[in-house]
């Protein structure tokens, strides 16, 4: 059952989205780790919410996961799960979210709401816009902004960390635009909103780029600002070229999304550390 449980969560891709969380940790520090005790406690609220957003993700998408080739193997349209099972996971991945929140502070509880919106709706977006892409960007770039507050302990949040934040968004709407290539004629018959099934592969990586020459900028600009050294113009240099990668005809679109997107993201989340 446990081995079940982990591939509905996918909970170890949890391990892909920390370099950006600690990032932000850091950022709220100014500079400085915070303490084990509050990273464990960080952690725990990453991969909580991840439980939580997944796993509705998953019950939302259980019928139109059936119709396509490429899902209809997992647990719930293959039938090795039950929602039941599905709902209780989710909310224990919740009170797991919400514990972590509470022991690291009144102003941690008080933003907790905000993710667990669009982490509840962005599965939903396909339902009714091309947008949706960036509703996944959204999710994570919340990310280092909650890891910013418990480690600051406040909301103030500064400009380099909101840059780093549109980095992380745009950085991931454009990897899910890229991703939903794989599902064009599946989502072209079952009337999923994409922008690969509106535009086509090649209009959609168009669209995807623009995005990500906006996260660039947005590293960019946080790199200016912050005076960064050679050492983070080597890590944007990195991710820049493996974002480029993302669009080369020779790179199968699986292995754009993971790992070279995955990597782009973890570089980008370096750059900062080296300021």
């Amino acid at each position: 059952m446990f081995n079940k449980i982990l591939r509905f969560t996918r909970i170890e891709h949890t391990a892909f989205s920390l370099p950006l969380i600690f990032t932000g940790a850091w950022m709220g520090g100014q500079g400085r780790w915070p303490s084990p005790s509050v990273l464990l406690l960080i952690v725990m609220a990453a991969v909580g919410a991840r439980i939580f957003g997944m796993s509705f993700n998953r019950i939302f998408d259980r019928h139109i996961d059936a119709l396509n080739p490429r899902t209809a193997g997992r647990a719930l349209p293959a039938g090795a799960m039950d929602t039941l099972t599905a709902l209780t996971i989710a909310l224990a991945g919740l009170a797991t979210y919400l514990g972590a929140c509470i022991a690291l502070g009144p102003w941690c509880v008080y933003l907790s709401p905000l993710p667990l919106i669009p982490l509840l709706g962005y599965s939903l977006l396909k339902r009714f816009t091309y947008c949706c892409h960036f509703g996944i960007g959204l999710c994570l770039a919340l990310a280092p902004l909650g890891a910013y507050v418990a480690a600051a302990g406040k909301p103030y949040f500064s400009a380099q960390v909101m840059l780093f934040s549109g980095f992380v968004f745009f950085w991931l709407s454009g990897a899910d635009i890229i991703y939903a290539i794989m599902d064009i004629e599946s989502d072209r018959r079952t009337g999923i909103y994409s922008i690969p099934a509106k535009l086509g592969a090649v209009g959609a990586q168009w669209v995807a780029a623009v995005v990500h020459i906006c996260a660039l900028t947005c590293l960019a600009l946080m790199m200016i600002i912050s005076s960064g050294g050679i050492g983070s113009v080597v890590a944007f240099a990195i991710t820049s070229g493996l974002i480029i990668m993302m669009y080369m005809p020779f790179v199968p679109v699986p292995k754009r999304f993971f790992p070279v997107s995955t990597l782009a993201g973890v570089a980008g989340a370096i750059t900062p550390l080296l300021m």
